[in-house]
């Protein structure tokens, strides 16, 4: 475990009291709250995304591949 001072924006700072409150009845948790949120955070920035495309027919191999390379390239 480290030791750190960090400077909060006054909105988030008591947005985080807020809920170490209701959720541990004291400001003591602040730390456990603010590593809650560090690692979702982290978790959730390595999800991947999952694309779904409905099409009314079926697809030529080329006209997939140029639609797969457009879709490719709006992502980058």
């Amino acid at each position: 475990m480290v030791k750190i001072t960090i400077i909060l924006d006054d909105d988030l700072y008591r947005e985080l009291v807020e809920e170490a409150i209701k959720k541990y009845g004291s400001t003591r948790k602040l730390s456990l709250i603010i590593n809650e949120k560090l690692r979702q955070a982290k978790v959730s920035s390595k999800r991947k995304k999952r694309m779904t495309i409905k099409l009314g027919r079926m697809l030529k191999e080329e006209e997939l591949n140029r639609i797969l390379e457009e879709i490719w390239q709006e992502e980058i």
